[in-house]
């Protein structure tokens, strides 16, 4: 389901950058104005010089807080532009930083990594019988439901769609994998409430793990993938359900 923005984080990029370079344009040309009136001191009243220099010093201060105020806003863009829009999770560049780290460190240390593929059983059909706001609401609340099963220093990312992702670091065996698999399929087994009534979900979950499936972040993916989708033919299908 593709996401809706009312505009682009390049546009708000864009916009801040200029908002910055404007600021600090005038910034310079203050300071170049302070610096000139007090070279007049010896031509100037005394109080007038004051006056001047006031007004000069104000109007800098000014415009140094909106050039603050528009970098602190870049950098919170550039912390949200990490994130999914509608989960709020990490999104896939976010994901893809996390697992090239976790990979050096697991290389480094001889451990191993996990990923979980996770994709939503019939999705489609929750869109297409009570509508995207529906879905949106379930995808919140799986990004939620995922989020509550894993530690904190692991991953949770929306892959895209209804697809997420969750990489684990530093395992001991598959079992462990497994075992967070189990968990993520009885917690979102729990009945959810969506638009005032109870929707019942089901989940897919493929497996990779590294060293054993591959060494760098697609191949894991790719694998994962294939395993969630082998997965899901072999269970029987039941559409979701809201009462």
């Amino acid at each position: 389901m593709p996401d809706r923005y009312p505009t682009s984080p390049a546009d708000e990029l864009a916009t801040l950058m200029q908002r910055i370079a404007e600021a600090r344009a005038v910034l310079a040309r203050l300071n170049r104005d302070i610096a000139e009136a007090r070279r007049q001191v010896l031509n100037s009243s005394r109080a007038h010089l004051l006056e001047v220099n006031e007004r000069l010093v104000v109007a800098a201060m000014q415009h140094q807080t909106d050039a603050d105020s528009a970098m602190q806003a870049l950098h919170q863009l550039a912390r949200t532009s990490e994130l999914d829009t509608l989960t709020q999770l990490p999104n896939r560049a976010l994901l893809q930083e996390r697992f090239a780290q976790a990979i050096a460190n697991a290389k480094r240390r001889r451990t191993r990594l996990a990923l979980l593929f996770i994709d939503v059983d019939d999705f489609k059909h929750i869109n297409d019988t009570w509508g995207h706001p529906a879905g949106d609401e379930v995808l919140r609340q799986t990004a939620r439901c995922l989020a509550s099963v894993v530690r904190d220093v692991d991953t949770v990312s929306r892959y895209g769609g209804d697809e997420f992702l969750i990489l684990l670091t530093d395992i001991a065996q598959v079992a462990d994998a497994e075992g967070v698999a189990d968990k993520v399929s009885a917690a979102m087994a729990i009945p959810m409430a969506v638009d005032k009534r109870t929707l019942r979900l089901s989940v897919s979950i493929g497996i990779s793990l590294y060293p054993e499936d591959g060494t760098d972040p697609e191949t894991l993916i790719r694998q994962a993938d294939a395993a969630m989708y082998r997965a899901k033919r072999t269970k029987p299908r039941r559409l979701p359900t809201l009462r």
